[in-house]
């Protein structure tokens, strides 16, 4: 059941009283007005007649609320408002007759008006009958609609702490394999580089957890990326990052930055072993942020695709949080691969 339904039911009772209270405010002008009823036994009549039409409309729901045929529902509801009415009508008119046994007038009156008061109950139900299959009919759909929401929200939230959490294997083998070159030659800085590698794991398992980050953490978490990658590189990795002061606190999905210098790393320093740089700028355009990785790019020494995270991978995931394919575009040119992410604005 939603969580709405209370509230909802309460509206509706609220809406049955007051259009009970015109209906009675009617009846009871009616007879009084026009008919010239004394006062009191008009507002008996209409109270009698606006109570036995009200007990008549919750025995419906309740009927309808335990039972609705698969098939020929609205022919069901009229043959069971029809039989309603008749019960209604029966023992409306003996109460009607027990108010007025001493008023001939009266009982003159109420067998003249019996083919109108059963016509009128026989709408009143019918109606009612038709707007509670209806309303049900709603609720059910709407129950439904919320349930495959639901269910499509926890595949979407399942596939993107997937996407979230894949590091590429080979940056893990390749610092652990580097750790165990400079055992030997360097320990100080083996046991750096342990250490470094150690908080960027347990930053990455804690983000893990986050929706959103400031764009700030992000970039401190990216330098600790960047420390091991500098100690695997050494002299030949140069990273310039360009951040305007105002968008650091930007709001950003976590883990996002940093598989896109791994992979400018790693097509940009492959086959070669000159120094390399690669560019970083972070800027606001309009309503969103914009950052832009560029790395040298050689297309005849480049790696084979591997089984790492990789752009495909990344746009899936900003196509799962954004619901748009083109915040992530790529082009080459004067042998430099760019990468321009954009992010618009959290709301």
């Amino acid at each position: 059941m939603s969580n709405n339904s209370k509230p909802t039911r309460f509206k509706r009772g609220i809406i049955i009283l007051s259009v009970a209270v015109v209906v009675w405010a009617a009846q009871f002008w009616l007879l009084t007005q026009w008919l010239q009823f004394d006062f009191e036994l008009a507002a008996y009549d209409a109270l009698i007649t606006t109570n036995w039409i009200l007990l008549s409309c919750a025995l419906l729901e309740l009927i309808l609320t335990r039972y609705t045929p698969k098939a020929g529902k609205y022919q069901f509801v009229l043959a069971l408002s029809a039989a309603v009415s008749g019960l209604c009508y029966w023992m409306l008119d003996q109460s009607l007759s027990m108010l007025g046994e001493n008023n001939t007038d009266y009982l003159s009156f109420l067998q003249k008006v019996a083919p109108v008061r059963i016509g009128i109950t026989f709408m009143i139900l019918s109606a009612w009958s038709i707007g509670q299959l209806l309303f049900k009919q709603l609720n059910e759909l709407q129950e439904s609609m919320e349930q495959q929401a639901s269910t499509e929200s926890m595949v979407r939230e399942a596939e993107l702490q997937k996407l979230q959490l894949q590091l590429q294997p080979h940056f893990l083998f390749n610092s652990l394999n580097s750790i165990n070159a400079l055992i030997l030659v360097n320990a100080s800085k083996a046991r750096e580089m342990v250490q470094q590698l150690s908080d960027f794991l347990r930053t990455t398992l804690r983000r893990a957890d986050e929706q959103w980050i400031t764009l700030e953490q992000e970039l401190a978490y990216l330098q600790l990326y960047l420390s091991i990658e500098k100690v695997r590189f050494g002299h030949r990795l140069e990273v310039k990052m360009e951040c305007d002061e105002q968008i650091k606190l930007w709001l950003i999905p976590p883990l996002l930055i940093q598989p896109l210098v791994e992979n400018a790393i790693k097509f940009g320093l492959y086959g070669t072993t000159e120094a390399v740089v690669i560019s970083m700028s972070t800027t606001r355009v309009n309503d969103s942020l914009q950052i832009v990785i560029t790395n040298p790019f050689d297309k005849d020494m480049q790696p084979a695709e591997g089984s790492g995270f990789g752009l495909n991978g990344l746009k899936r995931r900003l196509y799962l949080l954004y619901t748009r394919n083109d915040l992530l575009q790529t082009s080459i040119q004067d042998n430099h691969f760019t990468v321009t992410l954009t992010l618009p604005e959290r709301l």
